[in-house]
């Protein structure tokens, strides 16, 4: 069950505050009304009194809204009402206006048994509660690849034919005479090199691409209707004496 406390502010610096107090609390935002201006006087008026205040109370709230006060009420779990009342206090609520001796001091919420000067009124309020529907969509994974690498090893092997060579020395007697050009030149000094070389193995790689593997996704849209039940509470009132029943 719920109770509707309401704080009254001179100022509507305050009155913001306290809603950001309440809310803060955990109170949420759609469950606080704030009344302001002469244009909202009415409507207070007609809030306080569907929610268990008398129609009393309720104008002289509504003669302050319209005199510059701001109205904060709040729709509050009755165990938590005493704690919005302390803080709809704390930020500056003022009693109402020409209030009686028997007036309590507000914040104030909307109780069952309230009285008018005097006069003995026990109410007691059922709501009509109708839940309202709302169909959206939210995106969830159904899947998909992952492609990872990795480097394996072929062994390669092949015959190459090399080439390898070596330098010998021969002396052999030989009894000749020189010719003219090998005298000039048979005592002189030189020097005669011959080199040998070999073939060794190369290996040289090449690195090729010979494959792409290419991932890629495809959206499509389709409609797709989707059921759902919205509930409501029926209040049904039957007589219990000799009052005529009555349906709301």
């Amino acid at each position: 069950m719920s109770t509707i406390v309401v704080g009254l502010y001179k100022e509507s610096q305050a009155a913001k505050k306290a809603f950001q107090a309440l809310v803060a609390a955990g109170c949420r935002e759609k469950d606080i009304d704030t009344f302001d201006g002469a244009g909202n006087a009415d409507k207070a008026t007609q809030e306080l009194v569907g929610h268990g205040f008398t129609k009393d109370i309720a104008q002289r709230y509504a003669a302050a809204i319209k005199e510059g006060h701001t109205l904060v009420a709040a729709d509050i779990a009755d165990q938590d009402a005493d704690a919005a009342e302390a803080i709809l206090d704390e930020n500056g609520a003022i009693d109402l206006p020409e209030a009686s001796s028997h007036q309590p001091k507000k914040p104030a919420k909307a109780d069952s048994g309230k009285a008018d000067k005097g006069t003995d009124v026990e109410e007691e309020t059922v709501p009509v509660i109708e839940e309202q529907v709302e169909i959206g969509k939210r995106r969830v994974s159904k899947g998909g690849v992952r492609v990872t690498t990795e480097v394996t090893e072929t062994p390669v092997q092949e015959t190459v034919r090399l080439r390898e060579e070596k330098v010998d020395v021969e002396r052999h007697k030989v009894d000749r005479t020189l010719g003219a050009r090998e005298a000039d030149a048979a005592f002189e000094e030189k020097t005669v090199e011959m080199t040998a070389t070999s073939e060794t193995p190369e290996v040289t790689k090449e690195a090729r691409v010979v494959e792409e593997v290419v991932l890629s996704k495809k959206a499509t849209e389709h409609d797709k209707t989707v059921e759902a039940s919205a509930r409501r509470t029926d209040v049904k009132v039957k007589p219990t004496g000799d009052r005529p029943a009555t349906k709301r």
